[in-house]
C-alpha cells in the first residue's frame, strides 16, 4: 500500500513538472525575442545567403553599439517563411535610438508623422547602390534625420527608432526589398531579400532571433 502511494506521488511530481515545463515554452512571445530555453530559427532553410564576410551590408546602427535580435528570418509572425517580411530583421530598441545607414546610397521616401504605437507606420526608404530598397520602419514621431533627395554613406543617421505602425514593443524594423514604394506595403508586391552583415560577429544565415550583435568598425 505504501508504494502504491509513492508510485502515485511520484506521478503527480512528473505530471506537474512537465506541465511547468510547457507552460513556459508557451508563455515565450516571439514578439521580443527572448524567452526561456526556446529554440530559435536559424534562417530560412534552403537558402544561400551571401557571404557575411563580404556583405556590403553594415547593421544599422552605429560602431560599438549593440542591440538584441527580435524576429528574424523566417521566425514566424509576418517574419514567417512565404511571407513579404521573411527575410526582415527586427532590433530590440528604445524609443529614440538612433538607426543609421546600412548602405550608401538616396533616401526616396520618408514618412515620420505617426505617433508611437498608433498606426502610421514612420519608414525610411534608402534606395542603394544595386537599385534595391533598405526600409528603416517603426520609427518614432518626427524622427527621420533625412529628407527625400538626400545621399547617405554607411554609417550617416538615417532616424531614431520607435514603436510607430501598431508596434507590439520599440523596435527598428529593417528589411531589404525590391518594393516599389509606390505601393502599400504589407502586400505581395514586393520581394524581400537575405541580408547578412559584414561588421559584427559571424552570421552565415543572417542574425539569428534573440541573439545581441555589436557594431564594429567599418571597414
Amino acid at each position: 500500500m505504501t508504494f502504491n502511494k509513492t508510485a502515485h506521488l511520484l506521478i503527480i511530481i512528473c505530471l506537474l513538472l512537465t506541465s511547468m515545463n510547457c507552460s513556459q515554452k508557451d508563455s515565450f512571445n516571439n514578439n521580443t525575442g527572448g524567452g526561456g530555453e526556446q529554440e530559435f530559427a536559424n534562417g530560412c532553410e534552403g537558402i544561400e545567403y551571401p557571404n557575411w564576410s563580404f556583405s556590403p551590408h553594415k547593421l544599422p546602427y552605429p560602431v560599438g553599439q549593440s542591440y538584441k535580435v527580435g524576429l528574424s528570418n523566417c521566425s514566424g509572425g509576418a517574419h514567417s517563411e512565404g511571407l513579404p517580411d521573411q527575410y526582415a530583421i527586427d532590433f530590440v530598441m528604445d524609443i529614440g535610438t538612433l538607426v543609421t545607414a546600412s548602405r550608401k546610397g538616396v533616401i526616396i521616401y520618408v514618412e515620420e508623422s505617426g505617433l508611437d504605437y498608433e498606426s502610421v507606420n514612420n519608414v525610411v526608404v534608402l534606395k542603394d547602390e544595386d537599385f534595391y530598397f533598405l526600409q528603416y520602419q517603426h520609427l518614432t514621431h518626427n524622427g527621420a534625420l533625412v529628407e527625400e533627395g538626400d545621399f547617405v554613406e554607411i554609417g550617416d543617421p538615417i532616424g531614431y527608432s520607435g514603436a510607430s505602425g501598431l508596434a507590439a514593443y520599440p523596435h527598428l524594423h529593417f528589411v531589404g526589398t525590391d518594393w516599389d514604394y509606390n505601393k502599400p506595403y504589407g502586400t505581395y508586391e514586393y520581394t524581400s531579400f537575405p541580408i547578412t552583415f559584414s561588421n559584427t560577429t559571424s552570421n552565415p544565415n543572417s542574425l539569428i532571433q534573440n541573439k545581441t550583435y555589436e557594431a564594429l568598425p567599418i571597414n
